[in-house]
Formats: structure tokens, C-alpha cells, sequence
């Protein structure tokens, strides 16, 4: 018997239905629900309750972020894989910023498909060959100019930055990161000391200034 559950979410009856045949053939995978739009998919998500949820990110990008930020805030355990038609890092990090745990191209082929899906259920996180370069050129400060703060920060720290971002709380993000809230709290004392900030607003808000004034800025997942 399929023993992850999967959710699929996306505006394109017909991409979904064939993505549906698709996931089927898979010995590992039930697709237990097809939702069009986000308050259906809240709907199956309670029914369901579904190991992943597979969504499409099409060229218009927004509906489908504000669904998996949704997803996020209503499940926090749930992991949310993005099939994205666009490869640009500024569509990279509003899906990872909104709680997706993989992003993937739509070019991707069937046994790869496969594999990623089976990474981020075991695992938690998976990207495309496509994605991969781009991620970790942000992942690594690349993109952030050296006078900015950002690029004073770890890869550890700027995860958990965005988290704090992202309005998630302290035990959320260490079950996220797989790591202790303590550990997390002592993450969050370093960020303040390089951000000359002094709590989790103020840091909160100079993240969110970061993603709306930098154009490609330091990876946040």
C-alpha cells in the first residue's frame, strides 16, 4: 500500500490531473486530493492530513505563494514542494520564505520527480539541478553586497533570520531546523549582536526590509 500522502494544489485542471496519472504510477505515493485554489486545499489538508503537499508555481507566482504561506501557517509540519515554471531567485525565496521545504523546475522528468519527493518526505528539503546553483550562490553571500550586515551572518543565521521573518516561533523553527529552542535562542543573541538589533521585531523587520529592498539578497532557507 502508497504510504505518503500526497495533496496537490494547482489552478491548471489540466496540469494537475496529469500530475495526478503521473504520481500514481509510484508505488510510494496516494494522491489523496486535487485542490484548484487555496481555501479548497485548506479544506483536503484537514480531511487529509497528507505527508506533502505537491503545488504549482506558474509565471503568475503570487497565488500560489499566499496558498503555501497558508499551508504553513495552518500546518506547520507538512512539507510543501513548489513546481515552478520560473528559476529566478527573487521566486526562489518569496516560496521559501512563505514556508516551502522544495522547489523544483516543472521540466523536472518523472524518475527525478520521484527521487525529490522521496528526499523531502525523509529528509525535508530538495532542489532542482536548475535551482541548486542559484540557491547556493545565495546560501553563500554572493549576492549581498559586503557593506551590508547580511554578509556578516552564517548560513545557520540567516536561515532562522527569515524564519523570524516569516513570523514563525521559536519551537517552530527549531522542529523545522531540527535543532533545540535553546540552540535557536543563542542563534537569535548572535543575529541581534551582528544586526544591532535588540529583539525578535526589530530583527523581524529589518528581515522583511531586506527581501522588499534588495533585489537578490543572501539565501533565507
Amino acid at each position: 500500500m502508497p504510504s505518503i500522502r500526497i495533496l496537490l494544489v494547482d489552478a491548471e485542471r489540466l496540469v494537475a490531473e496529469g500530475l495526478r496519472n503521473l504520481l500514481e504510477t509510484f508505488r510510494e505515493f496516494s494522491v489523496v486530493a486535487v485542490a484548484h485554489d487555496q481555501a479548497t486545499a485548506l479544506r483536503q489538508l484537514h480531511r487529509h492530513h497528507p505527508h506533502l503537499v505537491v503545488m504549482g508555481l506558474g509565471p503568475a507566482a503570487g497565488g500560489a505563494v499566499d496558498a503555501a504561506r497558508a499551508i504553513r501557517q495552518d500546518s506547520r509540519h507538512v512539507r510543501i514542494i513548489m513546481l515552478a515554471s520560473s528559476q529566478q531567485p527573487i521566486h526562489m525565496r518569496e516560496a521559501f520564505v512563505a514556508g516551502a521545504n522544495a522547489y523544483l523546475s516543472r521540466d523536472i522528468d518523472a524518475e527525478e520527480l520521484r527521487d525529490a519527493l522521496l528526499t523531502v518526505h525523509h529528509e525535508g528539503a530538495a532542489l532542482s539541478a536548475t535551482a541548486a546553483g542559484q540557491v547556493l550562490e545565495l546560501v553563500s553571500g554572493g549576492l549581498t553586497g559586503d557593506s551590508s550586515p547580511l554578509a556578516l551572518l552564517t548560513r545557520r543565521e540567516r536561515q532562522i533570520l527569515f524564519l523570524v521573518a516569516d513570523d514563525q516561533e521559536t519551537r517552530h523553527i527549531a522542529a523545522r531546523l531540527g535543532i533545540t529552542p535553546k540552540t535557536v535562542r543563542n542563534y537569535l543573541s548572535r543575529i541581534y549582536a551582528k544586526l544591532g538589533t535588540r529583539n525578535r521585531l526589530q530583527t523581524a523587520l529589518y528581515a522583511l526590509r531586506s527581501l522588499d529592498e534588495d533585489p537578490e539578497p543572501a539565501a533565507k532557507v
